[in-house]
């Protein structure tokens, strides 16, 4: 069995995103970026043994042998994906993982872990990721990118309702004065969203519930910021939603279509909270509805038109007992399948998980191995023996490299913990948080909740 590569950028649609494309209102944060592009870590959770995990900022000694001891079995970079002197530190942030691969010395840390003829796994498919196959002598079987591309807009969701006859109260806006009026008539029923093309997790999606806001909207779409840009935008009614939850399924290169799982979500607005395993309710739900079929029939028509490899599609139970089972199709790896690949890594009968996100921030320099310690302590890091505990998943995210903020410069640093959860009852659930949350803050983060 050939050995794979997995790597990847989780903040895949700033990657897709057309540069003639007019941007929704928003601040940016270096900070958040930062978070994202250390999240590449978790990909360790798709390797099998003797696989290669390449991640843009390396990963801790400490997480790496903690890993080993869970029995997973990959090799690593431990030094940053960097281009050194030949590139500015603002035009490395702006490469993707890829990117960066293809830009690198042949003698690098990373170049010298890729043996030829090997697969290669990427969280998504994205610019410089055919290059990067070519460059290394990997095996070739990717969809095209333009294609990924396009399967991964909102207007591409929302006419694959149209396709399979699905309930769409989407309507699809091209320019400043179809925004105002389709968004009036709108905002005569209640609120709506406006989404971005590639808008994700807690970004792109704007919540209109006023004329002032809708006008602020299109006042911004107008100035010289989008000057010239072109104008497309799904505009929707806010649903009334009860349960988030997301479905995850492979299609292979010869069409053939494989339902992994489905994963119940607690979103903090717009933005991933927690996943969890469903209860036998939602799933009996689903069986009954014919919601499996809905999954089989939009992995038929994505294949269709040329894309095969990982989706996860959002969907929704609403307050009103309806399904919408078609919110967003994301073609592409998720948060649910990392979440669904630790549960088949764990095998243990009887067992729940979840998985979390805690925001932290620190006004000083953290050692990572001093949180594993101190989780160990506490009796709370998991470990095959004892088969219940916090599996920390990625080291870098608690306190990433951030280009905003020059080294050794006063004032605090953002990060986020990822972790996956296991427990035997909502109480051991509860146990595990209360003193989680005491680990960090002795380690010296200050939690954001």
């Amino acid at each position: 069995m050939k050995n794979t590569v997995h790597c990847g950028s989780l903040e895949s649609e700033r990657y897709w995103r057309e540069e003639d494309l007019a941007t929704l209102p928003s601040i940016p944060d270096a900070k958040a970026l930062a978070i994202v592009q250390a999240m590449d870590e978790m990909l360790f959770v798709f390797c099998r043994s003797g696989d290669i995990l390449l991640t843009r900022h390396g990963m801790d000694q400490a997480q790496y042998e903690y890993l080993q001891s869970l029995n997973y079995s990959f090799k690593t970079n431990m030094n940053p994906l960097t281009l050194g002197v030949r590139e500015s530190g603002t035009t490395q942030n702006a490469l993707n993982v890829f990117e960066l691969l293809g830009r690198l010395n042949p003698g690098e840390e990373a170049g010298r872990l890729i043996p030829e003829g090997s697969l290669l796994e990427p969280f998504a498919v994205l610019p410089g990721t055919q290059e990067a196959v070519r460059r290394y002598k990997l095996l070739p079987g990717l969809p095209d990118e333009q294609t990924v591309r396009k399967v991964n807009t909102k207007t591409y969701s929302a006419a694959m309702r149209d396709r399979l006859s699905l309930p769409n109260i989407a309507q699809i806006v091209h320019s400043v004065e179809e925004l105002l009026q389709s968004g009036q008539e709108l905002l005569e029923k209640g609120p709506f969203l406006v989404k971005d093309e590639y808008g994700v997790s807690g970004k792109g999606n704007q919540l209109v519930d006023s004329d002032r806001m809708l006008r602020r909207i299109a006042g911004y779409l107008e100035s010289s910021r989008n000057k010239g840009k072109r104008i497309q935008f799904v505009l929707e009614p806010l649903l009334n939603r009860e349960t988030d939850f997301s479905s995850q399924f492979h299609i292979d290169a010869d069409g053939q279509i494989s339902i992994l799982s489905v994963q119940q979500l607690v979103n903090h607005g717009f933005a991933f909270g927690e996943s969890h395993s469903p209860g036998p309710p939602l799933l009996e739900r689903l069986e009954r509805e014919g919601y499996w079929e809905i999954m089989h029939n939009i992995g038929r028509e994505l294949y269709a038109d040329g894309y095969y490899g990982d989706v996860c599609v959002d969907s929704m139970l609403l307050r009103d007992g309806s399904l919408a089972p078609l919110v967003e199709i994301n073609a592409r790896k998720s948060m649910s399948l990392i979440k669904h690949n630790v549960d088949r890594h764990l095998k243990q009968e009887g067992m729940h998980t979840c998985l979390i996100q805690v925001p932290l921030a620190t006004m000083a320099e953290v050692r990572y191995e001093e949180l594993l310690q101190r989780l160990e302590q506490a009796g709370i890091l998991f470990s095959p023996e004892e088969g219940e505990g916090v599996i920390p998943l990625s080291s870098g995210t608690l306190q990433p490299p951030d280009p905003s903020r020059s080294t050794g410069s006063a004032g605090s640093a953002k990060g986020k913990l990822y972790a996956s959860l296991a427990y035997r009852n909502e109480d051991r659930k509860d146990r595990l948080t209360r003193k989680l949350d005491e680990s960090l803050l002795r380690t010296g983060y200050t939690i954001l909740r």
